[in-house]
């Protein structure tokens, strides 16, 4: 069974915060948690530094909008798309190795071709002269649904047609089976401090409260410490956002 579920996040947060022996009013039980915290708070949050990658295949000779692409009819439905990372170049080149030698990147085949110290001095000379004029084409995204191709020249790189792989940045799934298991832990860690909060911001009215047959104690020290944690996990996830652990926000980028 994969771990990933819903159920069993609850169940762990529930045993973190010592929730069980809790007599919670209806709208702050636990049947609550996953639509009212996990998929409003815990979801989009760690999505947007830790996002989801949805592949699409965008043709270039579908209706412009202005200039861009409404990408509506490539995306599932209930999919929200954060935003976009960039053509997918090693699906779109294939096997350009061959391509590149003669456009003059400075890419030799040794296992091909016979070439000589001048051959590879030349190919090197032109891919010194080819990085003089940078035309590198790269996605814009216009929030919620709309993409164009650009390059750094202004160059009108969409009435060139053809079909071009581009990722996006999505928001994980509510059931969290796209998180990967290797990031679970900071977002179960997420979760509990989203949770404590909705919890303590209600409870706290309700702490001390006099009655004409008690006073209320609910214990909320370790509700208040786990709500007070929120920024720090945030914190620790934008300071991994764009790192070498994150496979969707490399941070090198060969071109």
């Amino acid at each position: 069974m994969p771990a990933n579920k819903m159920n069993k996040l609850l169940d762990k947060v529930e045993r973190r915060l010592g929730a069980r022996p809790l007599n919670l009013p209806a709208h702050l039980q636990k049947d609550k948690w996953a639509e009212d915290v996990i998929e409003e708070d815990t979801i989009p949050t760690f999505s947007r530094y830790f996002p989801n990658i949805l592949r699409i295949e965008l043709d270039l000779s579908q209706r412009q909008v202005n200039g861009w692409y409404v990408i509506d009819e490539y995306i599932p439905n209930n999919v929200i798309v954060i935003g976009v990372r960039d053509i997918d170049w090693a699906r779109f080149s294939v096997d350009s190795l061959c391509l590149q030698e003669s456009a003059g990147y400075g890419m030799y085949d040794f296992l091909t071709n016979n070439y000589g110290i001048g051959d590879i001095g030349l190919l090197q000379m032109r891919a010194d002269l080819v990085s003089l004029f940078n035309n590198q084409v790269f996605v814009d995204f216009k929030p919620p649904n709309m993409v164009r191709l650009s390059s750094v020249t202004n160059t009108n790189i969409n009435r060139a047609g053809g079909r071009f792989p581009i990722d996006l940045f999505i928001q994980h799934t509510p059931n969290l089976m796209t998180i990967e298991p290797s990031k679970m832990n900071i977002f179960e860690d997420l979760a509990t401090a989203d949770i404590a909060r909705f919890l303590y911001e209600d409870l706290k009215y309700y702490d001390g409260l006099e009655t004409v047959f008690a006073s209320v104690d609910i214990k909320l020290s370790d509700l208040e410490t786990w709500a007070s944690k929120r920024d720090d996990i945030v914190s620790e996830m934008k300071d991994a956002y764009v790192s070498f652990a994150n496979k969707n926000q490399p941070m090198i980028f060969c071109c």
